[in-house]
């Protein structure tokens, strides 16, 4: 990649030189304070101006804080090209004769530095001025801790290009991430994969300022969505187990309640939504198959929700939508299916997500009056009964207030 040349200063002997600091420093360092003969350095960086959220972005993934924050670099001309030939220069500049003799003694708080880290130089803001110091590296997204030794003042021409580095949202995960703490590390070694592949983003939405994108890694024979790629990874650990809090969802006439872990309720919304994106009048199935999973229409909100076809005849079928424990009848045309790649392995690997328990002191001429008290809440479910025969459910009760 071509470096841009950037003439040495012929006189190194400049405006410092009466003070005790007569080290030369190039040009387009800030001029010398009148008073100690110091650059004046501080920052001139602007803000990084986004492209428009109507466009698809090209990013690389520089780091993942958690599971809903990463921090990411925009890939192209004005982006990454253009840092890539700013680095290549700070690089001949500080390993160069000049750069030995700038001296880090110049650098105040706030002020815009180069640092030194992992071999190359950065650039940074130098925000404590300890032992050792602390800076934030603004093309990377993070603060470090190094020797002050490491530092020395930046050019104005190293401060025209904004910092690239810029905090975004994957998408989906912000709300199910306090449910996944504990399987972080598993999912953050399939973030690793991705490190160093360029992804293609959508931008889906904003959240308290941040881009929040649906990523996906094309550099490959097939497509991959990446929170499909991370939520996959964990699916043995997605299956539903007794909560002790849940979102009641169906009731049958033998008092079983079919429920709703608050992690499950979330999983199932995020399946269902895109379901109902993607689903389009071609996807119908050529033939149907006594135990497979399909879309199917609800009648009663015209939505589609994950079936398992039980048995079907030339114009109908017996379904169980299997995240909510129902059995209902449906015409076959209101039965799709979606295709088999990457982006839909979620909807297809997901366990089934409604939990049965047996209600305690069950009541069903007060069915109705049930029904009304759950709603579409989080309600505590107290256990009365764990120890069941092969193939029971559990009895238990909902707490109300």
């Amino acid at each position: 990649m071509a470096v841009k040349e950037d003439p040495l200063p012929t006189d190194t002997t400049n405006a410092a030189q009466s003070t005790e600091h007569s080290e030369p420093f190039p040009e387009d360092l800030p001029s010398p304070n009148e008073e100690n003969g110091e650059p004046n350095s501080g920052s001139l960086l602007q803000p990084l101006e986004l492209p428009s959220s109507d466009e698809h972005w090209s990013v690389l993934v520089v780091r993942v804080e958690s599971l809903s924050r990463i921090v990411v670099r925009l890939v192209g001309e004005q982006y990454s090209d253009e840092l890539d030939i700013l680095e290549a220069n700070m690089q001949e500049l500080y390993t160069g004769p000049l750069g030995a003799t700038m001296s880090s003694e110049w650098l105040r708080e706030g002020d815009c530095c180069a640092v030194e880290h992992d071999g190359n130089w950065k650039r940074a803001i130098l925000l404590l001025r300890n032992s050792p110091a602390t800076v934030f590296v603004g093309d990377l997204g993070c603060e470090l801790q190094v020797e002050l030794s490491r530092t020395r003042p930046l050019p104005v021409r190293f401060q025209q290009l904004p910092f690239q580095a810029f905090t975004a949202e994957p998408y989906c995960l912000r709300d199910l991430a306090p449910f996944l703490s504990s399987l972080e590390a598993r999912m953050f070694e399939r973030w690793s994969v991705f490190r160093h592949n360029v992804l293609a983003a959508d931008v889906v939405a904003r959240c308290d300022g941040r881009p929040v994108l649906k990523l996906f890694d094309t550099t490959g024979e097939e497509d991959l969505c990446m929170h499909v790629e991370l939520l996959c990874c964990v699916l043995g650990e997605l299956s539903p187990r007794l909560p002790s809090s849940c979102v009641p969802k169906f009731l049958n006439r033998d008092g079983l309640l079919f429920v709703h872990s608050p992690l499950s309720a979330l999983l199932v919304q995020l399946v269902e939504d895109e379901m109902n994106q993607q689903l389009n009048e071609n996807l119908r199935p050529q033939r149907y198959q006594i135990g497979t999973l399909y879309c199917v229409r609800y009648a009663r909100d015209a939505r589609f929700y994950r079936a398992r076809l039980v048995q079907h005849g030339d114009n109908h079928a017996l379904v169980c939508f299997i995240d909510y424990g129902n059995f209902e009848t449906v015409s076959i045309e209101d039965m799709y299916t979606l295709s088999p790649d990457n982006a839909h392995r979620l909807w297809q690997l997901l366990p089934a997500q409604a939990f049965c328990v047996r209600l305690h002191g069950w009541n069903p001429d007060r069915a109705d009056e049930l029904a009304e008290l759950c709603g579409d809440r989080v309600l505590p479910l107290q256990v009365v009964e764990p120890q069941v025969e092969s193939g029971g459910a559990p009895v238990a009760r909902l707490l109300f207030d």
